[in-house]
């Protein structure tokens, strides 16, 4: 087996977990347009959101940085990222019937093990390689802030144990996790792939600036976990930290054009430099909203439309970010089979995306406005909802049709 018939076997396997995460997405979905006798709607909210995270991007992400980083040594992670693919497997039968007990804790548990086990090997090969570049020191930070996200999991045990299980601590913990996973380390892997994909090709891009990029982006992560505090109405220090790590991310912006303008020439198909625009504008986004809720006005706004502005702001960067730089780096090095079907799979599941979102965003401030929802908000919301499965779904077709005939 090939490096990246290796690499392509793992994504595939992480795409499956996504066809899941969106079909569980759609019921829950329609769930709030007409109730279903017997399904247990935070039980499914569990399962979709521990194996789209966890699943899909955890795995699609891991199997990039081994192709990228440590191309020789794939070979010591195949146990490894079967592991992995248990605890996730188990996370995915047990959540939506129990919840949080026993088995999905213990899966959820194997998983953490899991992703030690992983950073442990990969800061090693990167010691024996000697790889010392601006790259590889993105993926270090990353893999130092998917560790110390963990904590957040790991004081739930004691959170429940003392009687805060629907508490301000249980819910700072939740934060805490989904902070340093996103923010720490799935963003700071896909600045760390890029580069090493514009090292691997020999584009000649602005060192000053990629290091100006690295610097600010990654000083700004754990002071902008105050943004995910605010809720609380912390001491003033807490508003002007968390802004001014806010202002850090819009400045590394402008230090990241060059970077990204190398990365955005690379990318050979029209469409997926359209999809790449798209992930980058959700990026842009990310950090403008992430600056503004450091305004005490829009702080408030946010919590109190939390049902609406958290979960778009979440999908607008786990899928229209995260999800989407996936698809097209994986599709632009052959990993992924690019076809007019793939193509049509991605498009439908971009228009899903950016209805559903825009949704969410708009229904906030009508709510605010008008006291009420948007006319037929629920039906709307379903509707846009289902063309991301059914994207999806079109694209995982075209890429199992492929490994069957591989």
């Amino acid at each position: 087996m090939t490096r990246d018939d290796f690499v392509g076997k793992w994504v595939r396997i992480a795409l499956h977990f996504l066809v899941f995460s969106a079909l569980a997405g759609i019921v829950l979905r329609y769930y709030n347009f007409s109730v279903i006798p017997g399904l247990n709607y935070k039980h499914l909210l569990h399962a979709h959101s521990h194996v789209a995270l966890l699943g899909w991007m955890y795995l699609a992400f891991a199997a990039m940085l081994v192709k990228e980083f440590l191309p020789a040594d794939y070979r010591i992670f195949r146990k490894n990222l079967l592991l992995t693919l248990v605890s996730v497997i188990g996370m995915m039968l047990s959540f939506p019937f129990t919840g949080y007990a026993l088995v999905s804790i213990s899966f959820s548990t194997l998983f953490l093990f899991a992703s030690y086990w992983f950073t442990y090997r990969f800061y090693q090969q990167l010691q024996a390689n000697n790889d010392n570049s601006i790259a590889a020191g993105w993926v270090r930070w990353a893999l130092f802030f998917l560790v110390i996200s963990s904590i957040g999991p790991w004081a739930l045990g004691p959170i429940m144990v003392f009687g805060e299980s629907h508490g301000v601590l249980y819910n700072l913990a939740i934060y805490y996790y989904l902070h340093f996973l996103y923010n720490g380390f799935f963003v700071l892997a896909v600045f760390g792939i890029m580069m090493k994909h514009l090292d691997a090709a020999g584009i000649d891009y602005d060192a000053l600036a990629a290091k100006r990029l690295f610097q600010l982006t990654v000083y700004a992560v754990i002071p902008l976990y105050g943004l995910s505090v605010l809720w609380i109405v912390p001491p003033a220090w807490v508003y002007i930290l968390s802004g001014l790590a806010g202002c850090m991310q819009l400045v590394a912006l402008f230090f990241a054009r060059s970077v990204l303008q190398q990365f955005y020439r690379l990318t050979g198909s029209r469409f997926y430099r359209v999809v790449f625009g798209l992930s980058l504008l959700a990026y842009s986004l990310k950090v403008v909203m992430q600056l503004l809720s450091a305004v005490p006005v829009i702080a408030d706004y946010v919590y109190d439309t939390r049902v609406f502005t958290a979960i778009g702001y979440l999908h607008m960067v786990m899928l229209g970010f995260l999800s989407l730089f996936a698809l097209l780096y994986l599709t632009n090095t052959g990993i992924f089979k690019n076809t007019k079907l793939s193509r049509a799979g991605v498009g439908i599941f971009l228009s899903g995306l950016i209805g559903s979102v825009a949704l969410l965003f708009i229904n906030g401030v009508f709510l605010t406005l008008q006291g009420r929802y948007i006319p037929d908000y629920a039906a709307w919301m379903f509707i846009s909802s289902t063309l991301m499965p059914a994207g999806i779904i079109l694209f995982w077709l075209v890429q199992l049709r492929r490994s069957a005939n591989a």
